[in-house]
């Protein structure tokens, strides 16, 4: 593949699902979405399309969506109910790296001497961020290690029918991660990285810095891909993509837009202050992204899913909690299935270009947002598909399983 952007005919592209990082929680948000989807579309399914890009969290929703697994088999593997596959557990991906904590330990004396004496001189100038961060060395590079999950994708990629490796998969996948050493984007599955295995990128787009050390490979460190933007549309139009549906599961509250009664998040204390603003970050960099590819390919129509504005279920629940997954999973499906035919005739004129025809039904306003960038083309009409509640009902069956399971604690 050339480094540069590829040029754009007239003829139909490629289709392409850019999933965005947002943590576990976002993982399981993007499989919903993506079984929201599946039941949407006449005669065809979202392991369809021809490109798909993942970071962070959304590198493993990607893998397997790329290797042909569907999302209801997504979903079971979320809700531990798969039949025939070992199912995700909360070791695969909260695995604790003891050694190198004790490691880190053994610098403790030296630490605090330090911190003592710099406070001994500066006195009454001594900053407590100055002592934190003389001791901050003693902490690990992570306190996790993505080892085991990098195990299970492996394990998942590695059954018959699936691939482990870039060169043989049928499909075209590019897993985002950052390069510690570098503070640059490296893209796994273009030439020059598309000898290592698909599970160790997933593990390296995923492994958030601080909660887990960064993944090695060759001679260099790989941190969370998020880093270099929560999503890489331009690695899709670089493949030939003309048609992207990109979900991004972080956006922020705007709790004045919703006249909330007490709408100050900061009374709420550190947690919805971090989370928020962590939420803000990723999402106003995903919208910068996304304007400016549209402005500069008008002709690539670009469909953005995300978080309404007044979603306050997905800010209630932190990027890595393990044990929200049904309730996320669940949410992500209504929400995005609503959604989507909030309006119907746009979706539809946008699709219809790329030969996708959406089914009909009708909802209510949905709690998700669904932007869509269109001019004017052809349209296709689709009929005679599944009730929105025999969709649901669905959901219901797959994910009921959870309530008659034990709880799991969060580590």
């Amino acid at each position: 593949m050339n480094s540069g952007v590829r040029k754009l005919d007239d003829e139909q592209g490629k289709v392409a699902l850019v999933l965005a990082g947002g943590g576990i929680t976002g993982a399981v948000y993007e499989a919903g979405a993506l079984f929201a989807i599946n039941n949407l579309l006449v005669g065809r399914t979202v392991n369809d399309f021809d490109i798909y890009v993942g970071t962070s969290g959304g590198a493993l929703v990607a893998a397997l969506i790329a290797n042909g697994f569907t999302p209801p088999e997504i979903m079971q593997l979320i809700d531990r109910s798969h039949p025939e596959i070992r199912n995700m557990r909360v070791g695969d991906l909260f695995d604790l790296n003891p050694a190198h904590f004790l490691h880190r330990l053994r610098r403790l004396p030296g630490a605090l001497y330090r911190a003592g004496r710099d406070v001994m001189k500066q006195g009454r100038e001594a900053a407590l961020t100055d002592i934190l961060w003389e001791l901050a060395e003693v902490l690990p590079s992570g306190f996790y290690s993505t080892a085991a999950l990098e195990r299970y994708v492996r394990e998942l990629l590695t059954m018959p029918g699936r691939s482990n490796d870039f060169q043989t998969l049928c499909k075209e996948l590019y897993i985002v991660a950052t390069d510690l050493d570098t503070g640059r984007r490296a893209v796994f599955g273009r030439s020059d990285h598309s000898e290592v295995p698909i599970s160790r990128t997933v593990a390296a787009s995923g492994a958030v810095p601080v909660l887990y050390r960064p993944v090695q490979i060759g001679e260099r460190d790989y941190v969370d891909g998020g880093l270099q933007g929560a999503a890489s549309l331009d690695l899709a139009i670089e493949a030939g993509a003309r048609l992207i549906v990109c979900i991004n599961p972080m956006a922020p509250l705007n709790t004045v837009q919703a006249q909330a009664e007490h709408h100050y998040i900061r009374e709420h204390g550190f947690q919805a202050v971090f989370n928020q603003s962590i939420r803000t970050l990723l999402h106003a960099g995903v919208r910068y992204h996304v304007k400016n590819l549209r402005a500069k390919y008008p002709l690539v129509d670009i469909i953005l899913i995300e978080p309404q504005w007044d979603d306050h279920a997905m800010f209630r629940y932190n990027p890595m909690h393990y044990r929200s997954r049904q309730a996320v999973a669940e949410h992500g499906f209504r929400s995005v299935t609503t959604g989507l035919l909030s309006n119907p005739d746009l979706l539809r004129r946008v699709l219809g270009r790329h030969g996708i025809e959406l089914q009909h039904d009708s909802v209510p306003m949905a709690p998700a947002e669904v932007d869509a960038d269109f001019s004017s083309g052809g349209s296709s009409v689709a009929d005679g598909l599944p009730s929105l509640a025999d969709t649901l009902a669905e959901l219901e069956v797959i994910l009921g399983r959870l309530k008659h399971q034990p709880p799991v604690e969060q580590p």
